[in-house]
């Protein structure tokens, strides 16, 4: 459950912010960059990078 909330939060920060990667990752409680890029590439099969492009 603390997965896919973590997944939706990050998902609209992606498309309706312009915050980096590392401040959405900070924000979800990851406590690195490359932590949050591996989790929310597991959620949808692309990084976090890809996804907001």
């Amino acid at each position: 459950m603390l997965d896919k909330t973590r997944s939706t939060i990050a998902k609209e920060l992606l498309l309706n912010t312009t915050k980096t990667t590392s401040e959405i990752g900070y924000e979800l409680g990851f406590k690195d960059t490359s932590n949050f890029n591996r989790a929310f590439k597991k959620w949808t099969g692309v990084s976090p990078g890809q996804f907001r492009k």
